[in-house]
C-alpha cells in the first residue's frame, strides 16, 4: 500500500468511521430519553364554590383562563395577569410561584404576597385534564383554592406554525 493510500486510509477512518461511532453512542444513550408531560396551551378552570368562599384573594385569580407555555420541563405560566418564569412539571405534577399581578386586590387581600400553584395532570383524560390547588405563600389564615382544568383545543387555521 502506498504512503498516499494510507493517507487517505487514515483520513476516512478519522473523519468518517470515529464520527459515526460516536453518533450510535449518542443514540444508544438517548433510547433511555422520554419528554415530559405536554401542558402547553389554555385551560379553562372551574373553582369548587367551597373554596371561593374560604379565599377570596386567590379566587378571583382562578376567574380567567390559565396559558401555560412550555419548554422542556420549564414552563411559563400566566393566570389573570400575575406571570411566572418559574414553573416546572415533573411527571403529572405541575409546580409554580407567582409573584403579585396588576389585577386589582379583592378588598382585605395583601397585595405583596406571593402565590404556589401546584396541580397534577391526568395525562389519559380527552381533552388532558388537571387538578390543584393556588395558595397565598405564608398566609396562614388563607386556605388554598381547590380547581379543576380542562385544556382547551388549539384554534383552526391561519397559524403562523
Amino acid at each position: 500500500m502506498s504512503r498516499t493510500s494510507r493517507k487517505f486510509v487514515v483520513a476516512y477512518i478519522l473523519l468518517v468511521g470515529l464520527p459515526l461511532l460516536a453518533l450510535a453512542g449518542v443514540l444508544r444513550s438517548g433510547r433511555t430519553l422520554s419528554a415530559p408531560l405536554s401542558v402547553d396551551g389554555t385551560w379553562k378552570i372551574d373553582v369548587d364554590a367551597k373554596s371561593i368562599a374560604s379565599n377570596l384573594c386567590t379566587a378571583a385569580l382562578l376567574s380567567t383562563p390559565l396559558a401555560i407555555s412550555q419548554s422542556g420541563k420549564s414552563l411559563v405560566v400566566s393566570v389573570g395577569k400575575s406571570k411566572t418564569e418559574s414553573g416546572t412539571i415533573e411527571g403529572t405534577t405541575l409546580t409554580a410561584a407567582f409573584a403579585p399581578g396588576a389585577d386589582p386586590v379583592p378588598a382585605g387581600c395583601n397585595s405583596d404576597q406571593s402565590l404556589t400553584l401546584t396541580a397534577v395532570v391526568n395525562p389519559k383524560a380527552q381533552p388532558r385534564s388537571l387538578a390543584g390547588s393556588l395558595s397565598v405563600v405564608g398566609c396562614e389564615s388563607c386556605a388554598p383554592v381547590e380547581f379543576r382544568a380542562v385544556r382547551q383545543p388549539r384554534p383552526q387555521g391561519g397559524g403562523a406554525h
